[in-house]
C-alpha cells in the first residue's frame, strides 16, 4: 500500500495537470452504505514552502464544510488529542491500521486527509499571484480504507472577470474557494448530506 500511494498520486497528477480546472475526483471505492453525515478532517501534509501551509488549508476546509450545513463535523482538538494519544505524527498520513484506530475512538463515517503539495503568494509588481494544488484524501471512517482522492490546482488569476475584477489576492481567499469548488464536486458525486 505504501508504494502503491504515491505511484497512484503521481499517475493522478500527471493525468489531471492538463486538463480542465475543476477538481478531478477519482472513485476507488464505494461510499459507506450507512452515511456520510459524520466526518472528521485530519491534519493535512504540507508538501509545499509555505510554513503552516498544511494547518492553514485544512482550517479553511473544515470551515467550509461546516458553513455548507450538510455535514456534521468532529471537532479538531479532538482530532488532535487521538493523534496525540496514539502519538502520530501530524505531517505523516496515517497508516491503515491508525485509521481504524482513530475511527474506533471517533466514529465518524468519513475521514479527510489532505496534502497541500504547491502554495505560494508573491507580489509582482501590480498583481499578487497566488497558486494552490492539493489533494484530499477520502477514508472510510470504521475500516481506513481509501474512497476517493480528489485533486485540485488553482491560481488566483483563473477567477479574474474583468479588468483585475474577481482575482483572488490571498492565498485564504483562493483555498476558500478551491475548498467551495471540491465540496460541490463532493456532492454532485453523490456524496449525501445529512438528513434533516
Amino acid at each position: 500500500m505504501k508504494n502503491i500511494l504515491p505511484c497512484f498520486l503521481i499517475a493522478l497528477l500527471l493525468l489531471t495537470a492538463c486538463g480542465k480546472q475543476v477538481p478531478s475526483t477519482k472513485k476507488l471505492a464505494p461510499l459507506p452504505a450507512e452515511g456520510t453525515c459524520k466526518i472528521a478532517i485530519l491534519p493535512f501534509l504540507n508538501e509545499s514552502n509555505y510554513l503552516q501551509g498544511g494547518d492553514m488549508v485544512a482550517k479553511i476546509f473544515h470551515s467550509e464544510l461546516a458553513a455548507s450545513g450538510q455535514f456534521q463535523l468532529l471537532q479538531e482538538g479532538d482530532v488532535r488529542n487521538i493523534y496525540q494519544q496514539l502519538l502520530l505524527y501530524p505531517n505523516r498520513l496515517p497508516s491503515r491500521e491508525q485509521l481504524k484506530m482513530i475511527g474506533g475512538r471517533l466514529n465518524p463515517d468519513l475521514l479527510v486527509g489532505g496534502i497541500v503539495q504547491k502554495m505560494y503568494q508573491r507580489d509582482s509588481g501590480n498583481f499578487v499571484d497566488t497558486e494552490l494544488t492539493l489533494i484530499l484524501l477520502l477514508y472510510h471512517g470504521k475500516t481506513g480504507e481509501l474512497l476517493w482522492i480528489t485533486y485540485h490546482r488553482r491560481r488566483g488569476e483563473e477567477y479574474q472577470q474583468l479588468m483585475h475584477i474577481g482575482r483572488l489576492k490571498t492565498l485564504t481567499a483562493l483555498a476558500r474557494r478551491m475548498s467551495q469548488e471540491i465540496i460541490t464536486n463532493w456532492t454532485n458525486q453523490g456524496m449525501l448530506p445529512c438528513p434533516e
